[in-house]
């Protein structure tokens, strides 16, 4: 990886706040970026690789694909093949994507608008979280997909990542990093501070059961672990580490939560939760939301993005921040890291009381950034 630090904006970005971000999972095509917007789409760009981001203005590089119109604000997208992803929102539908020829397919609904989605490769399952207190569990495959079942949540869903996130993988490089825990997890934020983990491994089996006529068990649907945030407040972001040993959780009030899923004393022991993105303004402690977190998919640092327009990055297992870069033109709403390690998508422009303090050019307006950061990722030498 180059050590020449990169940075860019895309050209003609959504005009209204983003609200996700995600690479293409497969490190070979991590130059592919979906972008959900407010503005009631989600758009497919082709970013600059390392050597043409190095040899030219990378923002000429940068191509817009498709872009896939929505009846309502897109509040979540994923990735579930290269040619083909899933996003939700407002309009309260989940659609499919085609990434080849432009086309999308609505494929069911929840009652309310979805405020996330997500697709596990290990077991092969799309996943919708809504307001409405339910998720959804989908087939994905572009011919037959199809709802599989209906689970009832205590509270609306607010937060919701899978565990591993990524399929396992090697970079450009040649490394990978090391799955401890491959089960594969649902993790499931809600309103007043609860968080469900569910196993994906018994829900794949029991879908393959009853679809050869076998006897169903509704056990395999409930929560395996359910607890209550360390987190004082409403949630904000929730992602699983790399390694599938466990997650971080943030809130709006200026807290990340690191947390594990073995459930043995000496584990649960190494927990944590820790104050960041506050700053005296005018006398005052201000305390700003941690809008969105995101895993380094080799390293195993993770980003903070904040509503006061800082990024920082973090090491778990120092417990410490490793890096944090100059402050952004207005607060952040969205963040991702490639899937080769080399680049941080980081998204400005969330509307917020706040941009008037964050001077900078065009503070407000939205823009997403793209960073080169796999030097500045890895964990310092102790």
């Amino acid at each position: 990886m180059s050590n020449q630090a990169i940075e860019y904006a895309i050209p003609s970005p959504p005009q209204d706040p983003i609200s996700g971000l995600a690479f293409n999972p497969n490190p070979s095509k991590a130059h592919q970026l979906l972008v959900s917007s407010w503005d009631k789409t989600v758009r497919l760009y082709h970013l600059a690789n390392l050597d043409e981001a190095s040899s030219s203005d990378p923002s000429k590089r940068v191509r817009l694909i498709h872009t896939f119109n929505h009846e309502a604000p897109v509040l979540d997208v994923c990735w579930i093949t290269d040619t083909l992803a899933a996003s939700g929102g407002i309009d309260r539908r989940v659609r499919l994507l085609n990434l080849e020829t432009g086309q999308t397919n609505i494929i069911g609904k929840h009652t309310a608008p979805i405020s996330r989605i997500r697709y596990s490769h290990s077991a092969n399952l799309l996943i919708s979280s809504s307001w409405d207190c339910t998720l959804k569990v989908w087939d994905p495959s572009p011919v037959n997909a199809s709802l599989l079942r209906t689970i009832n949540l205590p509270d609306k869903a607010l937060a919701m990542d899978v565990s591993p996130p990524s399929p396992i993988t090697s970079n450009d490089a040649g490394t990978s990093i090391s799955i401890i825990d491959q089960t594969p997890r649902l993790v499931v934020g809600m309103a007043g501070r609860l968080i469900h983990i569910f196993d994906l491994s018994r829900w794949r089996e029991e879908i393959d059961n009853t679809k050869a006529g076998k006897s169903n068990n509704e056990d395999v649907w409930r929560a395996e672990q359910k607890r209550e945030s360390s987190l004082k407040f409403m949630l904000r972001d929730i992602r699983c580490m790399p390694n599938g040993q466990g997650y971080a959780i943030s809130s709006i009030e200026g807290r990340i939560a690191v947390e594990f899923f073995d459930t043995s004393e000496s584990i649960q022991a190494k927990k944590y939760a820790f104050k960041c993105h506050r700053q005296v303004v005018d006398g005052v402690d201000t305390v700003y939301p941690v809008n969105g977190l995101s895993f380094h998919p080799q390293h195993a640092t993770f980003a903070s993005l904040g509503g006061d327009a800082i990024v920082a990055i973090w090491d778990p297992l120092a417990k410490k921040r490793i890096r944090q870069y100059p402050r952004y033109p207005s607060p952040l709403s969205a963040g991702a890291f490639s899937s080769d390690g080399a680049w941080l998508a980081v998204a400005s422009g969330f509307e917020n009381i706040e941009d008037t303090r964050h001077r900078g050019p065009e503070p407000g307006k939205v823009q997403i950034h793209i960073r080169s950061v796999w030097e500045d990722c890895k964990p310092k030498a102790k």
